[in-house]
């Protein structure tokens, strides 16, 4: 390892640069790709030919997650993760697990979903509250950093942070930051490197990854873990990441990177002396990011979370937001805990359909009204959030938010908007076989999910042919037209009011499946898809997954935010 001359422990202050809604480039290692999918909240692409799916899991790779819970990968194209994961999030994650069971089926009316009687000794457990995480019911107890690390190297110019540390049972979930104010680029038009990472930027330079992305960190050379049962050398990761911001870059000509990673430990924490004695050797510094753990309060209600925490909560149909609000240099940083009573569910606040102009989540305060300025964003230094314990009964996620108000308006009370929460579905239904009419049919085809059903209403035979844009063998873009039916769909449910803002749709051809082309109308609702087949069929097979209920509900909260 390198060695470093000098260092400096301090204090970390809140309140750092913040970022603009951004692309993130991330740099997938040890099966980061399918973790940092499940944390962002994914949906189709914007009616695009058959948008390729994001892959790679296990392996080095690149890609680049744009704005704020719209899951697009460049181009419009879906990312097609699963949701509930990590998250994401963070990152912006899901509000519990993924969960429901997908099947289709041809009888009229919809489905409504049984609710699971809770167990009377695990409604008895307190609620675990972790501020960087979210809410926790459990029959083990949650442990968290007991305070921010941070380490400056003034010879290497890098300042690393230890920003968060999770540990339930066997599992330590550490995050950290690490800020450079340098980093290698190219001039526009240069050659791209054929052995280097990087990311073209909107002036044409090409931001160049540090050496050791590809090395230490793909290796699982750039982290370990030494502390109490723990081998003196220390242990590496089951799984970690590393992710460059390359817009904070073209903001502020300096980098910053997160860095991610789980831990297994060979036993469970067992007293107080398991405590402390942590410490996280990060790539090539010479100073360990020393830490100890402490655990996380627990409430007995999730009134007594909000009191407590200096929070206030809003509840309908057993899902539960709780808003805390903070003072920053930017505006007012909103956390929001999502914590439903069914098991495995997953919900969004700030899900927004690809290209579609929808209601968002507003404050008001002082007679202003002040719009989302960032979404999934970490401005202040929170902790990324792509890996989430994986065995915890029960789990509410946590939402980071930015709202534009100024320094000056922000000593006052505000009151939180939310116009309605996704509900998020990553079940994939059982296929469904539709005939191909003559000219249109009425249908009324229910595809059941959790929180919901999709209705096909109709379907109806185009008559011109639909020009598809694919390519040809030598991966030349070319223009065919092929035959195609149109089925329109609606949302359906027997209590809620329920518009379907996402859904993916495959048809099968050959041995495998083809992804189709989907419609919104002017509200940000899915109205449709249109289907190609093959000369000469007589019928399609359809299969479904990725459903995005909206629920028309509002959730309204007044919050004082801390200073």
């Amino acid at each position: 390892m390198i060695k470093s001359e000098q260092c400096k422990c301090i204090p970390l202050e809140r309140g750092g640069l913040a970022m603009k809604k951004r692309t993130i480039t991330v740099f997938v290692i040890a099966g980061l790709l399918s973790a940092l999918l499940s944390g962002c909240q994914t949906s189709p692409g914007a009616g695009g030919e058959t948008p390729g799916n994001a892959s790679g899991a296990g392996s080095s790779a690149v890609e680049e997650m744009t704005g704020a819970d719209d899951g697009k990968t460049p181009g419009g194209e879906a990312a097609d993760g699963n949701a509930g994961a990590p998250g994401g999030t963070g990152s912006d994650g899901y509000a519990g697990k993924p969960g429901g069971t997908g099947s289709a089926a041809g009888n009229p009316g919809t489905q409504k979903q049984p609710e699971s009687a809770e167990d009377p000794a695990f409604s008895a457990l307190p609620f675990q509250f972790v501020r960087t995480c979210g809410i926790v019911k459990s029959d083990d107890p949650v442990y968290e950093l007991e305070s921010t690390v941070q380490l400056e190297f003034p010879q290497k110019e890098k300042t690393l942070i230890l920003t968060s540390a999770l540990c339930h049972k066997q599992e330590l979930i550490v995050s950290a930051i690490l800020m450079s104010p340098s980093a290698e680029t190219l001039p526009p038009g240069s050659e791209p490197p054929a052995d280097r990472k990087y990311t073209k930027l909107p002036d044409g330079r090409l931001l160049i990854s540090e050496t050791y992305q590809s090395e230490l960190w793909s290796s699982g050379e750039g982290l370990f873990l030494t502390g109490p049962g723990l081998p003196q050398d220390g242990i590496k990761p089951v799984e970690s990441m590393y992710l460059a911001d390359a817009q904070y870059f073209e903001a502020y000509e300096s980098m910053r990177y997160w860095i991610e990673a789980r831990f297994q430990l060979p036993a469970a924490l067992s007293g107080e002396n398991a405590l402390s004695g942590y410490a996280l050797q990060v790539l090539d510094f010479e100073n360990p990011l020393e830490f100890s753990l402490k655990s996380a309060p627990e409430y007995g209600t999730l009134e007594e979370l909000a009191a407590a925490e200096h929070g206030s909560m809003d509840t309908h149909d057993g899902i539960t937001i709780i808003s805390m609000g903070e003072q920053v240099e930017d505006g007012i940083l909103v956390s929001w805990y999502v914590y439903g009573e069914a098991e495995n569910q997953a919900v969004s606040i700030t899900f927004k359909p690809p290209l579609q102009d929808v209601a968002m989540p507003t404050i008001s305060g002082g007679g202003n009204e002040y719009p989302i300025k960032q979404m999934k964003s970490n401005p202040y230094w929170d902790n990324s959030g792509f890996y989430r314990p994986s065995d915890i009964e029960r789990y509410g996620g946590r939402y980071l938010c930015m709202f534009d108000v100024p320094v000056d308006q922000q000593n006052t009370a505000f009151q939180v908007n939310i116009p309605g929460i996704t509900f998020l579905d990553q079940e994939e239904s059982t296929p469904v076989t539709l005939e191909i009419p003559d000219n249109s049919e009425e249908l009324n085809v229910d595809i059941p999910w959790k929180e919901g059903s999709v209705r096909i209403l109709g379907i109806t035979k185009m008559q011109e042919l639909q020009a598809v844009q694919t390519t040809n063998a030598a991966g030349e873009p070319k223009t065919v037209e092929r035959p195609a039916v149109y089925i329109d769909v609606k949302a359906v449910h027997e209590d809620k009011n329920l518009i379907l803002r996402g859904l993916l749709c495959e048809r099968k051809r050959g041995g495998g499946w083809e992804r189709e082309r989907y419609d919104f109308d002017g509200n940000g609702t899915l109205t449709g898809f249109r289907v190609f087949y093959e000369e000469g069929d007589t019928e399609v097979t359809l299969k479904f997954h990725g459903a995005r209920f909206y629920w028309d509900q509002p959730f309204v909260m007044e919050i004082v935010p801390e200073k």
